[in-house]
């Protein structure tokens, strides 16, 4: 999924910066500046992404005893 930042600005001057294809805190630290720029937020709704965890995983395996 690309990962997108959307600003909105309304004809009344309400801002919103929507983060989309990120997971877990990577959308607070990728809106991090803007929100800076503008601001500090009235209100800050998380998505279901934001919940999600990564579900990458580290799998390793060593063979052998290594030596004699």
């Amino acid at each position: 999924m690309n990962r997108r930042i959307h600003v909105r600005i309304t004809a009344t001057g309400e801002i919103t910066v929507e983060a989309e294809g990120f997971q877990g805190k990577g959308c607070e630290a990728a809106t991090k500046a803007i929100e800076d720029a503008l601001g500090k937020p009235r209100a800050r709704t998380r998505k279901p992404d934001f919940w999600r965890q990564n579900n990458q995983q580290n799998n390793s395996q060593q063979l052998g005893e290594g030596g004699s």
